[in-house]
């Protein structure tokens, strides 16, 4: 596929994403955190641009190093606004998810899911150092009671050179207890199970109703890793449940605004969740979903 339309899919998705209401918890339209708001996820979104781009482009000439381009996205994201970490996880997904889609000749989901597992499979050392570099560049809020290779202790890059450990690797350590690395080593299931859900209920209502939708879906299904971390297990499960009561009344307008009020209160973040939801946001578009 072309890596014009590859990266602007993606731009779009990162764009219509922060931009959907009400998705709670989460800087939308609407609202803002203390520290980073919602132009600051505009700014990121368009400064990412040519890294999603070039990312394509070496897909399509069977090119690697999707650690240096995830490193870099992350650099150009915090270059263009002062809010701290809006896109870390996304770009973990986006980055491998554009490389595949470069590499392959349609859009089918098949296809760039399998090509995105395998680029992902075939990461390399040099991978998962340009990575964990990223990490204090995106000022990236993570446990701090890792079993090992903490990625804000400088001596876990000694020990990802010596034992010569890929970023695939890697992330099957923190897939236990991580979302986004989850997605990353099991073949990208959600993104690619909530792209033609996305797709569906754009079918029957606006964009912006179907992104909250599917994020909501999401939520009532997943434990969000960002909640988890912060809060603890007990108010990961309670939002869970809040969110599946929400879906199972036929996603009221009142109640979804009432729990997004909640979140935001607390405090609570479900980052993790917007993350996934972003990245199939990109797959329906490269699929042919339009804004209506």
């Amino acid at each position: 596929m072309n890596e014009d339309y590859i990266a602007r899919s993606a731009q779009l998705a990162l764009l219509l994403e922060v931009s959907a209401y009400p998705k709670p918890g989460n800087v939308g339209r609407r609202h803002d955190f203390k520290d980073t708001h919602y132009e600051h996820f505009l700014a990121s979104s368009v400064a990412v641009y040519p890294v999603l781009r070039e990312a394509a482009a070496r897909g399509r000439c069977k090119g690697g190093g999707v650690g240096e381009l995830i490193r870099r996205g992350v650099e150009e994201s915090m270059e263009w606004q002062s809010g701290g970490n809006t896109h870390f996880g996304a770009l973990l997904l986006l980055t491998p998810l554009a490389m595949a889609a470069g590499a392959c000749e349609s859009s089918g989901y098949k296809e760039v899911k399998r090509k995105a597992k395998e680029i992902m499979l075939s990461t390399s050392v040099d991978d998962a150092v340009e990575v964990y570099r990223a990490f204090p560049k995106a000022k990236v809020k993570v446990r701090t009671d890792v079993p090992e290779l903490d990625v804000m202790d400088e001596n876990s890059l000694t020990v990802i050179t010596e034992k010569k450990l890929s970023l695939y690797q890697i992330l099957t350590i923190s897939a236990s207890y991580d979302l986004i690395s989850r997605e990353l080593v099991g073949g990208f299931e959600k993104t690619f199970r909530y792209a033609p859900l996305l797709s569906d209920f754009a079918k029957e209502m606006c964009i912006n109703d179907a992104i909250a939708h599917a994020y909501l879906r999401f939520l009532s299904e997943e434990e969000d890793t960002f909640v988890k971390m912060k809060f603890g297990r007990e108010k990961s499960k309670y939002v869970r449940e809040r969110a599946k009561m929400i879906v199972g009344r036929g996603y009221e307008l009142k109640a979804v605004e009432e729990f997004d009020e909640e979140l935001i209160r607390e405090g609570i973040n479900p980052g993790s969740t917007a993350d996934i939801i972003a990245a199939a946001l990109f797959i329906a578009i490269l699929g042919g979903l339009k804004v209506d």
